[in-house]
């Protein structure tokens, strides 16, 4: 395997819960049962590629942007294909040729090392050209009618998407929003099935919102720890249990990690922290009395056991 590590039907599972949370509800059962079954075979599809490229390797950050980038867009572009009434027997073909094109368009971009935010703009733009493509093609053939065509074209599910995002955020106040990160914080926590669940409680701008803020791997550093912490409690009574992996089990494994590296390594590595975390680093049977709400602990942990991990792997 080239990208060792990157659990590719894990993720496209993931990607396909997230579809499935968000697909308007104004869609027949059957459009959106097409909506995540297309975002996850397609995801399985190239993640299984690249972790079997025997011409190239990847790291996992690499195959996750680029199946990624795959997801997003069979997402939009499924949408934008229903939306424009094209009938069911070219949706598939059309579907085909937008995945190749942003696979092989994001392998490119990787390998020149372009920065994120240029590929975003580089996929973008050829995603667009190959769906015109292949809706020309279609009404060329008289598949489709020019009337037919443009219709489809005129759909951009990602533009309305944004749009609606936008003035969500415009009309929303500073603690509906600070209380939708905290809600992001803990549904990447969440198995998909209850995350799936709990989003669909939403409004789906809200949930939309939610999904952008999942997205960030640094989000608990960006809302003030007092707040964060009030927000974790008011949520705490309505996020179910795991029951399979209960709070207390995965805290004494954790507590096993911490002792496996050296405790200089740990504080050095914390010390720019919150005091609670170098807290937590010196004696975590202590967690109670810290005080801190165990959506809060866990996140804290995994950050904790991401670092331990770090040094594990640097001393093999």
């Amino acid at each position: 395997m080239t990208a060792e590590g990157f659990k590719y039907k894990e993720f496209a599972e993931d990607l396909s819960g997230q579809a499935k949370a968000v697909v308007p509800n104004d869609l027949q059962p059957q459009d959106r049962e097409y909506v995540y079954n297309t975002v996850k075979n397609f995801c399985f599809i190239a993640g299984e590629a690249l972790a079997n490229d025997k011409d190239h390797s990847y790291t996992v950050d690499q195959a996750s942007i680029i199946t990624q980038f795959i997801g997003e867009w069979s997402f939009h572009k499924s949408l934008d294909i229903i939306r424009g009434n094209v009938p069911v027997q070219f949706r598939d073909g059309i579907m085909q040729k937008i995945a190749f094109t942003i696979f092989e368009i994001a392998k490119q971009a990787t390998f020149k090392g372009l920065p994120q935010d240029q590929m975003i703009g580089l996929v973008e733009h050829h995603v667009k050209k190959a769906y015109n493509e292949a809706l020309e093609e279609l009404a060329k053939r008289g598949a489709l009618t020019e009337q037919q065509a443009q219709q489809a074209a005129s759909q951009s599910n990602i533009d309305e998407m944004a749009k609606a995002d936008n003035e969500a955020l415009d009309n929303a106040s500073d603690l509906k929003i600070l209380k939708l990160a905290a809600f992001a914080l803990i549904a990447k926590k969440l198995p998909n099935d209850k995350m799936t669940v709990l989003l669909n409680k939403f409004a789906q701008s809200d949930a939309n919102v939610i999904l952008q803020y999942m997205q960030l791997d640094d989000l608990e550093t960006k809302i003030d720890p007092s707040l964060l912490k009030q927000c974790l409690q008011d949520f705490q009574t309505v996020i179910p249990a795991d029951e399979s992996n209960g709070f207390a089990k995965a805290l004494r494994k954790f507590g096993r990690n911490v002792k496996s590296v050296p405790q200089d390594y740990l504080l050095t590595a914390v010390e720019r922290e919150r005091p609670l975390v170098s807290a937590l680093v010196k004696n975590p049977e202590n967690y109670e009395k810290l005080g801190i709400s165990e959506p809060l602990l866990k996140i804290i942990c995994d950050h904790l056991e991401r670092k331990i991990n770090d040094y594990k792997t640097k001393s093999i």
